[in-house]
C-alpha cells in the first residue's frame, strides 16, 4: 500500500539558519501560529512557512503550504484526498491523467527549481523562488505545465494587485515566476511582457533622521548602523562579519563569504572597503568591550544574529521615530517600514556618489555586478542643497 501520511512543517529561520521542524498543536488540536517541536519541547520561530512532508514512493519530498495556519490545514487536507484518490484509482487499474507518460507536474518542477538555486551557493534566491512559485502554485487551479497559459500569468499579476502589492512588486514576482516557468518549459512566447513600473527615486535618510536614531541606540546598534552607513554592508554580510575581516592597520574591511555560516557574498564578489576614522574607533571600542573571538555581533552563544533589522525597528518604535504613515506603523507590531539598514546602504552609496567619488569605485565598494545598478543613486541633492551650489556660482 502506498504511504499516504502527510505531516505538517514548518521551516523557521533560527540562530543556525532555515531549519525544518514538526509543528506544534494546541490542547484545541489547532495549530499554534510559530510553534513547532524541537524535540519534545515546543520552540517559538517568528519568521518561517509551512510544508508539506510525504512520500513520492520510496522519496521525501516537501511541498509549500502556505505562509499561515489555515493555509496549511487546507493545504494538508487536499493532499490527502488527493493520494487517497490516487491509491484507489491504482487498486481499481484506472490510469489517472496526471500518471500519463510525459506528463510534468508544475509542483515537481518549482521542487527542482529552488533546488537548483540552493545547489548552487544562492539561498536568498533560494528563499524567494520558494516564496514566489508558493503563491503562483497556491491561486493556480492547474497542476502540469503544458496547462499553463498566458492568462495564468495575468491572473497572477490581478491576485497581487487585489492584495494591493506595488507595481514594482508585482513586476518583480512577475520575473521569479517568469524564470520558474522558463526553468520548467513552457514556452517564452506564451510569457506576456513583464508589468510596466514607474521607476522611484532610491530613498535615503536625512542627517536629522540619522543624528535621531544614532542618539537614542545603544552600543551594539550604533555599529550596526554605522557598518550599514558608513560602509555600505547588506544586512547579512554585517551579521556574518568576523574580526579577521577588519585590517585596522589599512583601515579597510573586508567582505568574504563564510562557508561555514552557509553565507556567500552576493555576485560571488568579495571586496575591501575603506573604515572611517570614528567607525574604526568605535569598532576598537566595541572588541575591547566584547573581547570574544569570531563574529563581530554575534548572539550571546555565538551565533549569528539574524534579528538586526527587527532590533531596529523596535528601537525605532520605542523612541517615537515611526513615520505613522506606512502599512508597517498601522500593523499589529506598529514597525514602521521607513525603518530599515538597506536604507543605511542606500544613503552610504548617494552620499558617496554626491561627495564626488567616481561611479568605477563606488560600484566596487558597494559589491555591484554592475555600472547601471550603481547610477540608480545618483539621485539629484535636495532643494536645500542645490540652492545653496546654485547660489554659490560666479554668473
Amino acid at each position: 500500500m502506498a504511504n499516504r501520511t502527510v505531516t505538517l512543517i514548518r521551516i523557521c529561520k533560527t540562530e543556525k539558519g532555515w531549519r525544518r521542524y514538526p509543528v506544534a498543536f494546541g490542547k484545541n488540536g489547532r495549530i499554534r501560529p510559530g510553534w513547532v517541536m524541537v524535540g519534545d519541547e515546543p520552540e517559538y520561530y517568528e519568521q518561517g512557512r509551512y510544508e508539506l512532508r510525504m512520500f513520492e514512493g520510496s522519496k521525501l519530498v516537501y511541498a509549500p503550504a502556505g505562509e499561515t495556519p489555515a493555509e496549511a490545514v487546507a493545504a494538508r487536507d487536499r493532499m490527502e484526498r488527493k493520494l487517497k484518490a490516487k491509491e484507489t484509482a491504482q487498486a481499481a487499474g484506472i490510469l489517472l491523467p496526471e500518471d500519463a507518460p510525459g506528463r510534468v507536474s508544475l509542483a515537481a518542477k518549482a521542487r527542482e527549481f529552488i533546488r537548483d538555486a540552493e545547489q548552487r551557493g544562492v539561498r536568498v534566491a533560494a528563499d524567494v523562488n520558494r516564496l514566489v512559485t508558493g503563491e503562483f502554485l497556491r491561486g493556480l487551479k492547474k497542476a502540469y505545465v503544458d496547462e499553463i497559459t498566458r492568462e495564468d500569468v495575468f491572473d497572477f499579476h490581478a491576485a497581487l494587485r487585489k492584495r494591493k502589492c506595488s507595481d514594482r512588486t508585482v513586476a518583480n514576482k512577475h520575473a521569479r515566476v517568469a524564470s520558474f516557468l522558463r526553468f520548467a518549459g513552457v514556452d517564452k512566447e506564451i510569457l506576456p511582457p513583464a508589468p510596466r513600473y514607474d521607476e522611484t527615486l532610491p530613498t535615503m535618510y536625512t542627517r536629522e533622521q540619522i543624528a535621531k536614531i544614532l542618539a537614542v541606540a545603544d552600543p551594539f546598534m550604533r555599529l550596526v548602523i554605522g557598518l550599514a552607513l558608513k560602509c555600505g554592508l547588506r544586512e547579512q554580510e554585517i551579521v556574518h562579519l568576523e574580526w579577521p575581516d577588519i585590517h585596522e592597520h589599512d583601515k579597510v574591511l573586508r567582505v568574504s563569504s563564510k562557508p561555514r555560516y552557509d553565507f556567500r557574498v552576493k555576485d560571488s564578489e568579495e571586496r575591501d572597503i575603506p573604515i572611517a576614522d570614528d567607525l574604526l574607533a568605535e569598532l576598537k571600542s566595541w572588541q575591547r568591550l566584547n573581547p570574544k573571538p569570531g563574529l563581530l555581533l554575534s548572539t550571546n552563544r555565538g551565533y549569528p544574529n539574524r534579528k538586526l533589522l527587527r532590533t531596529l525597528k523596535r528601537l525605532a518604535k520605542r523612541e517615537g521615530l515611526n513615520c505613522n504613515r506606512c502599512e508597517g506603523c498601522n500593523s499589529k507590531l506598529g514597525e514602521c517600514q521607513e525603518w530599515t539598514l538597506h536604507k543605511f546602504r542606500r544613503t552610504y552609496c548617494t552620499t558617496l556618489l554626491r561627495s564626488g567619488l567616481d561611479l568605477r569605485t563606488v560600484q566596487a565598494y558597494m559589491g555591484h555586478a554592475d555600472l547601471a545598478s550603481t547610477m540608480r543613486y545618483l539621485r539629484p541633492a535636495s532643494s536645500a542643497e542645490a540652492q545653496a551650489r546654485i547660489n554659490a556660482i560666479q554668473w
